[in-house]
């Protein structure tokens, strides 16, 4: 199993005897396919090789933040989710992200540990509702534009719709709540 750390340069070790065979002869080049177990996606990469012996191999690859910035010729790749991974190790004669004109040396599972900091920040938000209202958004433009939640009873039971002139309209409670006007497509 390889376990690999988001935004970092990830060191790691397959066992195989690439150089030594009197079944095959090797290239020398490898390439690393990752099968998200998520999606189903492929990701494929050219690791470096950092050493090759009759023992094992072993590899360095470099995870970013962004597929924009991956670079697979080179050990650079993009992987998301966080999570189980498959993977596979094809030995090929030339640096090529192709599998296809690989031989496949090794296959296992790969767990991608989540990152830090989170790609999603989740905030809990605790209120004593002493005064019958709490904070539900917060827009990036900052703090000047909060939206608060308000309700006249104690259980902040309450309906809230956005309309497109930008203000939160609350529903709560209020008999003729189903004769108010929703817009569409906001």
């Amino acid at each position: 199993m390889i376990n690999l750390e988001q935004l970092a340069s990830n060191e790691f070790v397959i066992y195989a005897n690439t150089i030594d065979n009197d079944v095959q002869e090797f290239g020398d080049y490898f390439l690393i396919g990752f099968q998200s177990g998520f999606t189903k996606e492929w990701s494929y990469v050219i690791p470096f090789v950092l050493v090759r012996n009759t023992r094992y191999l072993k590899f360095q690859i470099e995870l970013v933040a962004n597929i924009s910035i991956e670079d697979p010729s080179n050990g650079v790749v993009y992987l998301s989710p966080s999570g189980n991974w498959d993977y596979k190790i094809w030995n090929t004669d030339y640096a090529t992200l192709d599998p296809s004109i690989g031989t496949i040396i090794d296959s296992g599972q790969m767990i991608l540990k989540d990152q830090t900091p989170p790609e999603v920040i989740f905030e809990t938000f605790v209120s004593a509702n002493e005064n019958l209202q709490s904070v539900i958004f917060t827009p990036a433009t900052g703090p000047d534009e909060t939206v608060v939640y308000q309700s006249n009873n104690e259980s902040l039971q309450s309906y809230v719709y956005y309309t497109s002139n930008g203000i939160w309209n609350n529903t709560s409670n209020v008999p003729e709540a189903d004769q108010n006007e929703w817009e569409e497509n906001v």
